[in-house]
């Protein structure tokens, strides 16, 4: 009997200094996140400091990259098996990192069982879910809307438009008074999808929902009357009034937010995920506004581009998993000092826990329209990878009078049955 007792405290005394070796050997977690760095970044500053707060022994280095050069260098290294150990993905098919891709591929660990997936609702685990296994934790609800300028409005007194009319009209006011309307980096061409999902929200989408799973079903296409012909269109009327300045082909997304900051463009279309940035100090002080871009006709109800948002994932190729899945279970069980600080930035719309009561009021018409069902998802995220980035460059090509409207949506039609062909 002495000799079993023995043997069992001997065996807990190797087991306490397997587990003790563990959590003091010093690893080095890598993450590769995209968006626009700011001072006191979150993902750049505040996540490495607390988690080598919380955990002496991991040193997390994380770098930020602009859209474009993030969807490279992320492509570039999971080819080569040298990813980051934490990455950026987007829910569904969204993107060239987008999760069902990515889980499909085998380039992503699943992270089903961490105990932080249970402050998260059904739709919210779905989006990151795989044949059964999870591979990604939401960022929270993401939104696409318009930035204004509050004083510049109140200047020549105008008021937050409600339907597409009136929107032209505000724009038209501006530009007549010498102001720049509306500001966008289309360098950066990702950042075309900002005002099109809104116009999107707002179009035949309200009378089919189901449009893009018809469109993978082949029961729909690109090029049907009355679908993103009338998207396209009404975008395109940004540019050929020169409401969106004639320069945003030479502004890179960055640049852009710094002319609005600055006080140089009275709107902006951009992400919940920059209102950081937008709310930056710039050589102007003035008030912000947001409000869903009214695409909607007079009468008619405006929607809102509200989605479940991108967020992280560990990728299979990482030799540190277990210390990656200790940062994210902390970063979103809710009340870690990681969690309060990252929902502290304003960028990120949850309701458990230390957010609950924390929601921005920037933020308030959209959280309304979500709840109300008056919004759509980000409509990349039910389309191949490869379809936005084809829809993108057409239509460039339309803003520059080399393509019309119909072979814009023509190229999307012939990008999705390419994609669909070799999946």
């Amino acid at each position: 009997m002495k000799k079993i007792v023995a043997l069992s405290l001997l065996m807990m005394l190797i087991f306490s200094a397997v587990v003790l070796a563990q959590d003091s050997e010093e690893i080095t977690l890598t993450m590769l996140w995209s968006g626009t760095a700011y001072e006191n970044d979150f993902e750049t500053e505040i996540l490495p400091r607390l988690v080598k707060e919380k955990f002496p022994n991991i040193t997390l280095e994380s770098t930020k990259l602009p859209d474009d050069q993030y969807y490279t260098v992320l492509k570039t290294k999971l080819a080569s098996g040298e990813a980051a150990d934490i990455i950026l993905v987007q829910p569904g098919m969204a993107g060239a990192n987008g999760v069902l891709t990515l889980a499909e591929s085998g380039l992503l660990e699943p992270i089903t069982n961490l105990k932080a997936l249970d402050n998260f609702g059904p739709q919210a685990r779905d989006v990151y879910t795989y044949e059964g296994e999870v591979y990604g934790i939401s960022g929270g609800l993401g939104i696409l809307g318009t930035y204004y300028n509050k004083d510049m409005f109140a200047k020549y007194d105008l008021k937050v438009p409600s339907n597409w009319q009136e929107f032209l009209n505000a724009c038209k006011v501006l530009q007549d008074n010498g102001e720049i309307p509306i500001v966008m980096g289309d360098k950066d061409n990702y950042v075309m999808q900002f005002g099109l999902y809104q116009i999107g929200a707002n179009g035949h989408y309200k009378d089919n929902p189901d449009y893009d799973q018809e469109l993978v079903n082949g029961e729909s296409k690109f090029t049907d009357d009355g679908t993103w012909d009338d998207i396209l269109a009404k975008y395109k009327t940004l540019y050929d009034n020169n409401y969106i300045t004639e320069s945003s082909f030479g502004l890179s997304a960055q640049q852009a937010i710094q002319l609005f900051v600055d006080g140089n463009a009275a709107m902006i279309f951009d992400g919940s995920f920059n209102a950081s940035a937008i709310r930056a100090e710039g050589s102007a002080n003035f008030e912000r506004g947001y409000f869903p871009l009214p695409a909607n006709p007079e009468g008619e109800d405006t929607y809102a581009s509200v989605s479940i948002s991108g967020g992280p994932a560990i990728t299979a190729s990482s030799e540190h998993k277990e210390a990656a899945k200790k940062v994210l279970e902390l970063w979103f069980d809710g009340q870690s000092e990681i969690f309060k600080e990252y929902i502290d930035t304003g960028r990120f719309i949850y309701s458990y826990g230390y957010a609950a009561d924390k929601s921005d009021p920037l933020f308030k018409p959209f959280i309304d329209l979500y709840q109300e069902g008056k919004s759509f998802y980000w409509f990349n995220q039910q389309w191949p990878s490869g379809v936005n980035d084809q829809m993108q460059e057409s239509f460039t090509e339309a803003v520059y009078g080399r393509k019309t409207i119909d072979e814009v949506t023509e190229d999307m039609q012939l990008k999705l049955e390419e994609l669909l062909m070799y999946q």
